[in-house]
Order: structure tokens, then sequence, then C-alpha cells
């Protein structure tokens, strides 16, 4: 133990003495390290990464920007289409069920009947379900460190099932089943040619009327946040809003539409892709894969990396192959993200990322989460902001800060007031 101690003394003094050499070297990589992992919760591999593809992205878009304006115009335009084409042709990426089925339980076409009163005595029925994996490796600790306490018991083995909890349960199961008969709904009606409005008021409007929406109550039960549609390039986020020209929906589009319904504010968040050409059938298969996969890994104590980790991997193993021969890597999209969700909240602060992004955040038993996944072909598998901002999300009930006052625009400030004068008057009726 002497002859131990007394080399370790000696190897320390060259060291001492490199100090004001390593500090300049090892300083900033070591303070960005501790940025991303306390500050945001994610591994310095994930930043630099996402830094890396947001120039990359730039770069690309700077070089395509004049193409992209030429094809975004054609697009206000009315498309000349022959009456083969505005037929419905099959719908992929889906599975639109015939409208006997539709109709079976009682709904009529277009849907007007609120899905409660279908199922006034039963649970609505079993949809789709996946094979929830207890050995799955989302479920162990990764990487040589862990940091932060584990969590408290109560925590780990969920909420009380008391009526609260069922209460709860049969809020999301009603919620559940509306989404399902209106995206049903969409399917069977949508087809090429139509404006995009048509499809945004289709969705919105069939929402409010299956859930029961009363103007008098508006957060009690509504669809939960704008329709979001989004055609090739553009991911997520995108919509039709008022005073917009009109947009339609060609017959080489891929289209993802997204909306959600909140029942007494338990909010379901679901998205679907579909097109009507087989050029995109490999990339929304993919996807589709992907989701299905972080659903079976899901659950109490994953490790929420490693389920993006999974994800990932399934997403990236796939390729599109085109018609003139070339291959395309599919791309999982890092910066678009899935999330858990509380009452009234659509984020409620976790984050679902498709890749691994480090951090030690676990999903809790009790916790309501959505699984969103994003695959990009022939893109670098990142997003940045472009055109108007079509969805705002009140992050608390506080006033703004001075310093978030002071870079709010008067345009912002009055939509932030009409939006407090709104959902005041409606929480206090």
């Amino acid at each position: 133990a002497g002859l131990h101690a007394a080399m370790s003394a000696a190897a320390l003094v060259p060291l001492v003495g490199l100090a004001p050499l390593l500090l300049p070297l090892l300083g900033p990589p070591l303070l960005l390290w501790c940025f991303a992992h306390f500050a945001m919760g994610v591994s310095l591999r994930y930043l630099i990464r996402c830094f890396y593809l947001e120039l990359l992205l730039r770069f690309r878009r700077s070089r395509a920007a004049a193409e992209d304006a030429s094809v975004a115009g054609s697009r206000y335009v009315a498309p000349a289409l022959s009456e083969a084409q505005k037929q419905q042709p099959t719908l992929r990426g889906v599975n639109v069920p015939s409208q006997a089925d539709y109709c079976a339980k009682g709904q009529t076409i277009p849907p007007t009947k609120r899905s409660s009163t279908l199922y006034p005595k039963e649970q609505p029925p079993v949809g789709e379900e996946l094979p929830y994996d207890l050995t799955s490796p989302a479920r162990r600790h990764s990487g040589f460190m862990h940091f932060g306490r584990a969590p408290k018991e109560s925590a780990v083995e969920g909420p009380e099932e008391d009526e609260a909890w069922l209460h709860r349960v049969r809020c999301l199961r009603e919620g559940a089943e509306v989404h399902r008969q209106v995206r049903q709904h969409v399917q069977q009606k949508v087809r090429p040619g139509m404006e995009l409005r048509q499809i945004v008021e289709m969705v919105e409007n069939a929402s409010s009327a299956l859930v029961g929406f009363d103007p008098k109550h508006p957060l009690k039960r509504s669809f939960a946040f704008p329709t979001g549609l989004s055609l090739n390039e553009v991911a997520a986020h995108d919509t039709v809003n008022p005073g917009d020209a009109p947009r339609w929906l060609l017959p080489t589009d891929l289209a993802k539409l997204d909306f959600g319904v909140q029942v007494e504010g338990h909010i379901l968040d679901c998205a679907f892709s579909f097109s009507f050409s087989p050029l995109h059938d490999e990339l929304m298969q993919a996807v589709k894969d992907a989701t299905n996969e972080g659903i079976r890994h899901a659950g109490p104590d994953a490790l929420v990396a490693e389920v993006g980790l999974l994800i990932q991997e399934v997403m990236e193993s796939a390729e599109v192959h085109r018609p003139d021969g070339k291959v395309l890597p599919i791309y999982a999209i890092k910066n678009l993200t899935g999330h858990s969700i509380a009452p009234y909240r659509i984020h409620a602060g976790k984050s679902l990322p498709s890749c691994h992004f480090g951090g030690s955040v676990r999903m809790l038993a009790g916790e309501l989460w959505a699984v969103e996944t994003f695959g990009s072909a022939g893109g670098v598998g990142f997003v940045c902001s472009a055109g108007p901002t079509s969805h705002f999300m009140r992050g608390s009930t506080e006033p703004p800060s001075t310093m978030q006052s002071r870079i709010l625009s008067s345009n912002a400030k009055a939509m932030l007031d009409l939006i407090d004068r709104r959902s005041s008057a409606t929480l206090d009726s």
C-alpha cells in the first residue's frame, strides 16, 4: 500500500505542472459535456450531431431554395385532374374499412352520433394491440455513469387504481374511439384534388360532433389541438390557417394527418400517413414498423433513450427503392420527438426522440405517452422551422417573465391575452 501511494504522488507532480496547458484544451469540451448532460439532459454526442445536421440542412436548403419555390407555387393552382384521377383510388398506408363495417354499431356517414352513445353499457371495442416485452433492453441502465436519484417507490408502482384512475381510463378509451371513427371516416372520403381546407374541416367537425363539443364549455370536450396536415418534405405542424390561399392535395403527395381529441382534459394524440402513390410505400412501412417497435418496448421503468435507439434501429434498417433504380436510405428525424402527456398538457415535460440521445430519464407507471416517429428518405434526418406558425401552446398559467415580455411582439402579446381571457372565462364557468 505504501509503494502504491508513493507512485501515485510521484505521478501527480507532472500533472499539476501540465494543468495550465491542459485546461484550455479540456475546459471547453468539459463545459459542453456538463451543459448537455445536466442542463439539457442529453449526451454531448447527440448535441454535436444535431448541430452538424442543422448546418447541413441549412446548406442544402440554400441550394434548393429556387426549386422549392417553384414547387410550392404550383400547389396554389387547382390541379387539372382527369375523372379517373378524381375518383378515390386505393388509399395506401392505412387499412380503410368498408362503409358497412363502419356503420355496424350504428354510426352514420358522415358521423354524427356521439361515440359514448354507441356503447352506453360496454367499453368501446379493443383496437390494435401489441405484445408487451418484459425482457426489453430498454429496462436496463446504459452508459458508464448514472446520475440522478432513483424514483420514489410510489412513482415506480404507479398510481392507485381508484375511481379517479378508472374515470381517467374511461375518458381515454372514449377519446380513442372518437379518434378511430374520425380517422376512418376521413380515410374513406379523402381523394386527390381535394382542397386541404376541406380535409382539415372534415376532421375538426367530425371530432367535435363525436366527442360532444359544447361551445359553452369548450375545454371539457373538444379536439385537442390544431389539425396538422403536412405534405411531402414538411414533416409536421403545418395546417391551413384562416385567410390562407387555397392548396390542393395532389395524386403524388405523401400526407401526414395529425389530430387529437380530449375528454375532460385527457388527451389522445395520434397521427397517420397516407398516399395514393406506391412510391411512398416503403417509407410509410418503415415508420409504422418503427412506431410499433417503440410501443412494444415502452412501459414502466423503460429507459427513454434506449426506446429511442430501438426505434432508430428498425427505421434505419429499411430503404426506399425508386423507379429509376436509385436506393435512398431512411433516416430517423432526430429533433422531432414523442412526448409524455398530462391532463390539459399535450407536452408534459419528457421527450422521446427517435434515436439514442443520452440521459437517464425513465418512463414511470401511470404515465401517458405519445410514441411518435418521423422518417426521411433523401434527407438528412433533421428538420428546421419554415413558413408561418400555426400551432401555439400555453406552457403554463403563469404570466410571461420580464425577459419573455421584452421579446414578444405586439401580435404575440395580443394572442396570449386572447387565450388567457378565453381560458379563464371557460375555467370560471
